[in-house]
């Protein structure tokens, strides 16, 4: 059967290799810049109940995106992205009339910008920590030609992050989160597993799950953006991920992923590539 990726780091902004209890030390940090991009331009949407939306036009969709945490204690991280989105619609796809599919056309911009705060609150055999996220709408929008680089929103989420380092090779962590958005788009439950392998010094491996489940709260349709799967409300994903990372002993490292969906509410059908750079201090 063929495989069926998901394109999730359009969706949320996190690094690659972000999230869990620990933190940085006081002015030490962690800077990566990444890319995603398609194998291929997509013509069909995931829909709930395993079903699937045919596009009439298919959609290309890129991502490159800087992110940054930064240590202003022990304790506390101070998180920063700033994702940079291109996406296009051109030709036809599925069979559909040039005449009935929305005008073809490309936007660059940035996404949604996103700035948290977390705090570690146990550091003993298991960690624990919290942090408050903010996104911004910071988004261009073309929605005569369903094209948006991010959700016309602002939104605050509240997290718990939970993770323990079974040993020198191998760690585990969740991070449990729910996010209320603006402009009547619906909140959502945000979940992120993550277990981790020192395959030989310095290359790591990671299996992750995600899960964002809407609560159908909000309000918000637009017709047009539902033609490109381009952020529309009560968007929902289960996923997987594979992970890896490289790093030198300058603390340059580099990073590769890919995701894989079980299921999913109005996000694309595609395969996908991330790849990025980072630095530590």
């Amino acid at each position: 059967m063929k495989t069926i990726i998901l394109i999730l780091l359009t969706i949320f902004s996190y690094s690659l290799f972000a999230g869990g209890p620990w933190s940085n030390k006081k002015k030490s940090g962690f800077f990566q810049v990444q890319s995603t991009f398609p194998a291929s331009s997509y013509n069909l949407l995931f829909l709930e109940n395993n079903k699937e939306s045919a596009l009439k036009r298919p959609v290309l969709d890129y991502t490159l995106q800087a992110y940054l945490e930064y240590g202003i204690t022990d304790k506390i991280d101070l998180i920063s992205t700033l994702p940079y989105k291109i996406v296009s619609t051109s030709g036809t796809a599925n069979n559909f009339p040039d005449s009935l599919a929305l005008n073809e056309g490309s936007l660059n911009g940035l996404s949604n910008y996103k700035f948290g705060v977390k705090y570690q609150l146990l550091n003993k055999k298991i960690l624990v920590a919290g942090s408050i996220v903010s996104s911004f709408n910071t988004i261009k929008k073309d929605l005569n030609k369903g094209l948006t680089t991010g959700y016309e929103a602002n939104s605050i989420g509240l997290y718990l992050h939970f993770g323990k380092s079974f040993s020198e090779k191998t760690y585990s962590f969740l991070d449990l989160g729910v996010n209320a958005m603006s402009n009547n788009f619906s909140s959502y439950l945000d979940v992120h597993y993550e277990i981790g392998y020192q395959l030989k010094k310095s290359f790591w491996t990671a299996l992750t799950f995600d899960i964002r489940e809407s609560f159908k709260d909000g309000s918000f349709q637009n017709a047009n953006l539902k033609e490109t799967g381009l952020y529309t409300n009560d968007q929902e994903y289960f996923a997987f991920g594979l992970k890896a990372s490289y790093e030198l002993k300058n603390k340059i490292g580099f990073t590769a992923a890919t995701f894989g969906a079980f299921s999913g509410n109005y996000v694309a059908k595609v395969g996908t590539f991330s790849i990025g750079v980072y630095k530590k201090w």
